[in-house]
């Protein structure tokens, strides 16, 4: 039974993409983020074909009003992005 139980403490849950808030400076005002146009922007990859979930941490400035749907944010970056009057979609 060689082998058995190798790698048993290894994560099978898929981590997000992360991208910080200086990484949206490529979207224009009144824009719409999603993993869709994140991709399409070149800022996130596929895994396995399909869009993984996507973190957006507060790093950096901010000073955009953007629209966000389908991602997941750090309290920071929910503050920044409510302060620049974005909006936040689930």
């Amino acid at each position: 039974m060689r082998g058995r139980g190798k790698n048993i403490n290894t994560s099978i849950q898929i981590k997000p993409n992360i991208v910080n808030l200086f990484d949206l400076e490529v979207f224009k005002d009144g824009e719409v983020v999603s993993p869709k146009t994140l991709f399409n922007k070149g800022l996130i990859r596929r895994a396995g074909g399909k869009f993984s979930k996507v973190k957006i941490l507060a790093a950096g400035e901010f000073t955009k009003k953007l629209k966000f749907e389908d991602c997941i944010f750090s309290d920071e970056a929910k503050v920044k992005i409510e302060k620049t009057g974005g909006s936040i979609k689930n």
